[in-house]
Protein backbone atom coordinates (compact mmCIF):
# COMPACT_ATOMS: atom_id res chain seq x y z
CA UNK A 1 0.00 0.00 0.00
CA UNK A 2 2.90 2.29 0.75
CA UNK A 3 4.78 1.33 -2.46
CA UNK A 4 1.39 2.47 -4.47
CA UNK A 5 1.38 5.59 -2.74
CA UNK A 6 4.67 6.45 -3.01
CA UNK A 7 4.27 6.02 -7.06
CA UNK A 8 1.14 7.90 -7.17
CA UNK A 9 3.08 10.84 -5.31
CA UNK A 10 6.04 10.31 -7.49
CA UNK A 11 4.23 10.26 -11.01
CA UNK A 12 2.46 13.46 -9.55
CA UNK A 13 5.34 15.37 -8.79
CA UNK A 14 7.21 14.14 -12.31
CA UNK A 15 4.13 15.15 -13.77
CA UNK A 16 3.66 18.82 -12.10
CA UNK A 17 7.68 19.68 -12.68
CA UNK A 18 7.37 18.74 -16.32
CA UNK A 19 4.33 20.44 -17.33
CA UNK A 20 5.53 23.57 -17.00
CA UNK A 21 8.45 23.24 -18.99
CA UNK A 22 7.09 22.01 -21.99
CA UNK A 23 4.90 24.93 -21.97
CA UNK A 24 7.48 27.20 -21.55
CA UNK A 25 9.60 25.42 -24.60
CA UNK A 26 6.44 25.96 -27.16
CA UNK A 27 6.53 29.66 -26.56
CA UNK A 28 9.65 30.74 -28.38
CA UNK A 29 8.74 33.16 -31.58
CA UNK A 30 10.50 32.95 -34.63
CA UNK A 31 13.44 35.33 -35.63
CA UNK A 32 12.69 38.55 -37.38
CA UNK A 33 14.19 39.14 -40.81
CA UNK A 34 15.26 41.44 -42.79
CA UNK A 35 11.81 43.09 -44.25
CA UNK A 36 13.46 45.95 -46.54
CA UNK A 37 16.00 43.50 -48.68
CA UNK A 38 13.43 41.31 -49.31
CA UNK A 39 10.94 44.14 -50.70
CA UNK A 40 11.08 45.17 -54.43
CA UNK A 41 10.74 47.87 -55.32
CA UNK A 42 7.36 49.74 -55.58
CA UNK A 43 7.06 50.49 -59.18
CA UNK A 44 7.97 46.65 -59.66
CA UNK A 45 5.72 45.81 -57.03
CA UNK A 46 2.60 47.49 -58.48
CA UNK A 47 3.43 46.23 -61.76
CA UNK A 48 3.64 42.60 -60.70
CA UNK A 49 -0.08 43.83 -58.74
CA UNK A 50 -1.41 44.81 -62.14
CA UNK A 51 -0.53 41.52 -63.96
CA UNK A 52 -1.84 39.70 -60.56
CA UNK A 53 -5.57 41.22 -60.83
CA UNK A 54 -5.66 40.50 -64.71
CA UNK A 55 -4.98 37.04 -63.93
CA UNK A 56 -7.30 36.97 -60.82
CA UNK A 57 -9.77 38.40 -62.55
CA UNK A 58 -9.62 36.30 -65.64
CA UNK A 59 -10.02 33.01 -63.32
CA UNK A 60 -12.85 34.86 -61.41
CA UNK A 61 -14.73 34.98 -65.05
CA UNK A 62 -13.89 31.64 -65.72
CA UNK A 63 -15.25 29.96 -62.35
CA UNK A 64 -18.57 32.48 -62.54
CA UNK A 65 -19.22 30.59 -66.41
CA UNK A 66 -18.77 27.17 -65.11
CA UNK A 67 -21.23 28.17 -61.65
CA UNK A 68 -23.96 29.31 -64.35
CA UNK A 69 -24.02 26.14 -66.05
CA UNK A 70 -23.93 24.17 -62.76
CA UNK A 71 -26.28 26.28 -61.47
CA UNK A 72 -28.45 25.66 -64.93
CA UNK A 73 -28.08 22.38 -63.94
CA UNK A 74 -29.49 22.08 -60.14
CA UNK A 75 -33.10 21.62 -60.90
CA UNK A 76 -32.50 18.37 -63.43
CA UNK A 77 -29.92 17.38 -60.36
CA UNK A 78 -32.14 17.54 -57.58
CA UNK A 79 -34.92 15.73 -60.08
CA UNK A 80 -33.14 12.40 -60.94
CA UNK A 81 -31.85 12.62 -57.07
CA UNK A 82 -35.56 12.57 -56.27
CA UNK A 83 -36.79 10.42 -58.35
CA UNK A 84 -33.58 8.08 -57.62
CA UNK A 85 -34.84 7.76 -53.67
CA UNK A 86 -38.51 7.16 -54.71
CA UNK A 87 -37.46 3.85 -56.80
CA UNK A 88 -35.67 2.54 -54.10
CA UNK A 89 -37.86 3.15 -51.10
CA UNK A 90 -40.74 1.50 -53.61
CA UNK A 91 -38.29 -1.67 -54.05
CA UNK A 92 -37.45 -1.83 -50.39
CA UNK A 93 -41.41 -1.76 -49.97
CA UNK A 94 -42.03 -4.43 -52.31
CA UNK A 95 -39.11 -6.28 -50.85
CA UNK A 96 -40.67 -5.59 -47.27
CA UNK A 97 -44.00 -7.53 -48.95
CA UNK A 98 -42.63 -10.41 -50.93
CA UNK A 99 -41.02 -11.57 -47.25
CA UNK A 100 -43.98 -11.19 -45.39
CA UNK A 101 -45.50 -13.22 -47.92
CA UNK A 102 -42.78 -15.83 -48.35
CA UNK A 103 -43.00 -16.14 -44.13
CA UNK A 104 -46.51 -17.18 -44.32
CA UNK A 105 -45.92 -19.21 -47.24
CA UNK A 106 -43.54 -21.48 -45.47
CA UNK A 107 -45.16 -21.05 -42.09
CA UNK A 108 -48.19 -22.52 -44.30
CA UNK A 109 -46.07 -25.13 -45.61
CA UNK A 110 -44.28 -26.39 -42.37
CA UNK A 111 -47.52 -26.18 -40.44
CA UNK A 112 -48.54 -28.44 -42.95
CA UNK A 113 -46.25 -30.99 -44.33
CA UNK A 114 -48.95 -33.05 -46.12
CA UNK A 115 -50.39 -30.37 -48.49
CA UNK A 116 -46.61 -29.43 -49.80
CA UNK A 117 -46.85 -28.43 -53.54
Amino acid sequence: MKTKLFLLTALTVAALDICPSVAAQTDISPTPTPVESAQPSSRMQGMDEMAGMDSVKRMADMCQEMMKGEKAMMPYVIGISVLFGLLLFIALVLFIVLEVQWIKYWGRILRNPDTAR
